[in-house]
């Protein structure tokens, strides 16, 4: 296994069964090299990256770039706006508030809720579903170079992807006991699947005294608080992805409803502690 942190702000682990040691570790090296290349085009942090043109010229003509925004657009248009690409306003609003000490008035949200829903290409951000997407592509690309491989996994913090013959089991984390060194709350085993978790664990805003949830309903503005994580598996890490996050948006009963009409399983964690699997895989402790 080939550890590389951090890759895409996180921590990026890979594994590749080959016919040979040598084989195995170039095809590992060349999973994390696509998955910077990707990264590239991606962030928002670089003013040379394809996204960043995109938001200022408003048009793009790079294939990846292209594929993962038409793929935005209909993930926006199957979760009813639960998923969008376009939540920087809200972002930044819930940011200047964490610096100001006070939650956003209703007028100022009810006016970022507006920019949000008009998807402006100048506040796009693919983080919700570029990861996943990302984590599909870089493994496949490598796999494909290396005629030996039979297999292997890639993990990018909240996402990992399996491909091959032999599966593998994947610990989901405590959204309540969020630390590395705590037991797994849960395990599923994957076999050419993808899962991808979110939650407000580790993301969140102090105001005041008070935490906030940094997963916010593009809808509303607000941030969510029903669901502490939403674990997705689905056939692929983009869709695991898309998934986990409108879930936590949309609440637990239609969030069940949305995964399995995805032909995607999920496991729930409310915030109140009660749990809520779609499928009997998940084991708990």
């Amino acid at each position: 296994m080939r550890v590389q942190d951090p890759l895409l702000g996180t921590r990026a682990e890979v594994r590749v069964t080959a016919a040979t040691v040598v084989a195995s570790e170039a095809t590992e090296i060349a999973v994390l090299e696509e998955v910077a290349r990707l990264e590239q085009i991606f962030t928002v942090f670089d003013s040379s990256s394809a996204l960043h043109a995109l938001r200022t010229a408003g048009v793009t003509d790079v294939p990846e770039l292209i594929e993962v925004r038409e793929l935005a657009k209909q993930w926006r248009v199957r979760t009813k706006g639960a998923f969008n690409p376009a939540m920087q306003p809200l972002v930044a609003l819930w940011d200047l508030a964490e610096l100001d000490g006070a939650p956003p008035n209703g007028d100022d949200l009810d006016a970022a809720v507006e920019l949000v829903a008009a998807v402006p290409v100048e506040h796009l951000n693919f983080n919700a579903i570029a990861n996943g997407w990302i984590a599909d592509r870089s493994l496949a690309t490598a796999l494909v170079r290396e005629p030996s491989a039979t297999g292997g996994w890639l993990s990018l913090g909240g996402d990992l992807v399996h491909r091959g013959g032999s599966s593998v089991v994947v610990g989901i984390e405590d959204p309540a006991r969020p630390y590395d060194n705590v037991a797994p709350f849960a395990t599923i085993e994957l076999s050419n699947e993808a899962l991808a978790t979110s939650g407000s664990a580790r993301r969140w805003w102090t105001i005041g005294s008070q935490r906030f949830s940094k997963v916010l309903d593009p809808r509303t503005g607000r941030p969510v608080s029903e669901i502490a994580s939403a674990t997705v598996v689905a056939s692929t890490a983009a869709d695991a992805d898309v998934l986990a996050t409108a879930a936590i948006v949309v609440g637990p009963t239609q969030a069940q409803a949305l995964v399995a009409a995805s032909d995607a399983i999920c496991l729930l964690v409310l915030a109140n502690g009660e749990v809520i699997s779609s499928s009997e895989r998940f084991r708990r402790g």
